[in-house]
């Protein structure tokens, strides 16, 4: 029988706590650990910390959590850690990313660490090159991890534009303890992505072609590292069932595919290469999608052997009977604690492992399940300083749109406030893009000052099948936007938070869905809160179209080809009512931060109240400590001070 060690809860009074106000700075830290993972050999744990303003790359024991070394640190806004892979028992590869532009378009480079777990030796992997490069030879110069090969443990894959292969990717050995490179295989096909099998070899690639008018993708494999390369299917975007490879298999000649086909949303299938027939390994109930699969490394060897899928939360399906019952018996474990729990990493001969908790009221904790020793004990908390409050309850709930589709979307009422002020919080993308029930610090934040908060997975939204997704194709500012608006009467027809007294605060698509809702309902919100939105549609489809993005433009966006100032915030300054907070990172790479800027002076020269915070160095999302507080801090005085 498992022994489990829990956080003791404390009993507080409901009613002192609706009158206490939690500190915005429990809220606004970045996770204090992200990303853990245990090594091969189930003897440590790394994973990416952060403190105060600093984020760190740390080594932790599983055995005695006090045992920790920090490897290397990142002070200030510019630089990213953003992964963190076990190379072998003894070191790591580190990602980091840095802003960067090429002829004024905003990028981001890569750069890989190699890094011993005793922090004496680091040191970054850069292929050598020759004489000085210009902007865009630096960057397509920069590699990326394509796999660690459990066969070679002093190797790893990584991808590089290179120049002798026209710069599209190619694929080097390189040797993580000196950091050579080695060509490991060149690109004959127009390859974009790579795939390994099981044992990290490269015998699967999707190419693409010279024709400018069409998307299509080229699927190439070779049964072994010595044969040649044969084509075995052809897709194009948008007009054929979708493909997205994950795994091929030599011994059966078929490939592990995620698909839409057949069943109108995407599963988990089998294609026989040979026949060209496909076999359902696995789907979610209903009209659900599936995530993805589940991986796992077992030996010199990684595996398919299972999938998930959202309904509220993350469910977990496992092949393996002996898995799926390990995994029902952590989830019953847990769930007596009113916590949704799951396997976030394990070890090679899966006797250790970290287990991830979180619940819609309480933020992420990890345990260490010592398997042999039947233990399972706390290890560490993404939000300590919430460990012991009452947090606001996410509440599900389904709703008509005007034009009678059934959509979905989240309802957090805050703890002791009759008829709260309604805070409308779109969720970004939009397309593939979707809400949770899960634990979110800017929905707790809000709620936690009193405030309701609305999330809708508007049509367009992600998880749901083909259909919801499709259906918000060509909808920016039209029926995406009313389905927001649908959303808030509902809330108004059920008397659960007075939406006369409302603001809409959303970041990315959602930034833009709060300006569109600026002066399409200009009477509906007393303000408005945009963070890295778009103003200016036509400003945007430029952009994409100058990242390749024509495919995604042409069926997605802008099918009509038409001019979309119609749809563009930034033209309509005229028609606004509410005071707007505009928020937008400098090295945004997605959307740039002259939208925002663009909106700003449109709004100015309409006599309307706004105003413009903009981060030297901030992302397309708030994922930088610095620029978290303040943003967060910013935009809770402005709900204040119109709100109430």
């Amino acid at each position: 029988m498992l022994k489990i060690i829990l956080f003791v809860a404390v009993t507080l009074s409901f009613s002192a706590l609706a009158q206490q106000k939690i500190p915005i700075g429990s809220f606004n830290q970045m996770p204090v650990v992200d990303q853990p993972s245990l090594s091969p050999d189930g003897q440590r744990i790394a994973v990416i910390t952060n403190r105060d303003d600093v984020t760190q790359v740390s080594i932790f024991s599983f055995s005695d959590p006090n045992d920790v070394t920090t490897l290397l640190g990142l002070d200030g806004e510019k630089f990213r850690i953003e992964d963190v892979s076990w190379a072998n028992n003894k070191r790591i590869i580190v990602k980091v990313t840095q802003p960067f532009k090429a002829d004024g378009l905003q990028l981001r480079t890569t750069h890989l660490y190699s890094a011993s777990v005793d922090g004496q030796s680091i040191f970054e992997l850069n292929k050598r090159t020759g004489g000085k490069l210009t902007q865009w030879e630096f960057y397509r110069a920069r590699p990326e991890l394509l796999s660690v090969l459990p066969k070679e443990p002093n190797h790893i894959l990584v991808t590089i534009q290179d120049v002798r292969d026209d710069y599209y990717s190619s694929v080097f050995k390189v040797n993580i303890n000196n950091g050579d490179f080695e060509k490991y295989l060149p690109n004959q096909h127009k390859i974009l992505y790579w795939h390994v099998n099981r044992l990290g070899e490269v015998l699967l690639a999707v190419g693409t072609d010279d024709d400018k008018t069409t998307d299509f993708r080229y699927y190439y494999t070779r049964k072994s590292v010595k044969s040649d390369w044969k084509l075995v299917k052809k897709t194009e975007a948008y007009r054929t069932a979708t493909f997205a490879p994950e795994l091929y298999e030599p011994e059966t000649n078929s490939i592990v595919v995620v698909s839409d086909r057949k069943l109108n949303k995407d599963a988990l299938w089998r294609y026989y290469i040979d026949s060209g027939k496909f076999e359902l390994l696995g789907e979610a109930p209903g009209k659900l999608d599936i995530n993805g699969p589940i991986w796992q490394r077992t030996g010199d060897s990684y595996h398919i052997v299972g999938f998930s899928y959202t309904d509220n939360f993350i469910k977990r399906v496992y092949f393996d009977p002996k898995s799926e019952a390990t995994s029902k018996q952590i989830v019953q474990l847990f769930s007596k604690s009113g916590l949704q729990a799951f396997f976030y990493s394990r070890d090679e001969a899966q006797n250790r492992y970290i287990i991830s908790t979180v619940s819609d009221n309480k933020s992420p904790v990890f345990y260490l399940y010592d398997k042999a020793a039947k233990k399972i004990s706390p290890w560490y908390g993404q939000y300590p300083a919430l460990s012991k409050v009452k947090l606001a309850n996410v509440t599900p709930f389904e709703y008509k749109a005007r034009d009678g589709m059934k959509l979905n979307g989240y309802v957090t009422l805050p703890h002791g406030v009759k008829n709260p002020p309604l805070v409308v919080f779109p969720h970004g993308g939009p397309y593939g893009i979707r809400d949770f029930q899960y634990f979110d610090p800017f929905v707790q934040l809000f709620a936690s000052r009193g405030y309701a908060v609305l999330q809708i997975n508007y049509r367009g939204s992600g998880g749901f099948g083909n259909n919801y997704l499709t259906s918000g194709y060509g909808q920016w500012g039209k029926s995406m936007q009313t389905d927001i608006i649908d959303a808030v009467s509902w809330v108004q027809q059920q008397k659960l938070a007075d939406t006369n007294n409302a603001c809409i605060v959303g970041a990315s698509y959602g930034g833009y869905a709060a300006l569109a809702a600026a002066y399409q309902t200009p009477k509906q919100f007393k303000c408005i809160v945009s963070i890295a939105g778009v103003a200016d549609m036509d400003s945007q489809v430029r952009h994409w179209r100058r990242r390749g993005h024509k495919s995604f433009i042409r069926n997605a966006v802008n099918k009509a080809d038409i001019n979309l100032s119609p749809i563009s915030p930034a033209f309509h300054a005229e028609k606004f009512e509410a005071p707007v907070l505009l928020i937008h990172g400098k090295v945004d790479t997605r959307v740039s931060y002259r939208q925002s800027t663009k909106m700003h002076d449109a709004l100015k020269k309409a006599g309307k109240k706004v105003e413009l915070k903009l981060f030297k160095f901030g992302t397309h999302h708030l994922n930088d400590a610095a620029n978290r507080k303040q943003a967060m801090s910013l935009m809770v005085n402005f709900l204040d001070d119109h709100l109430k």
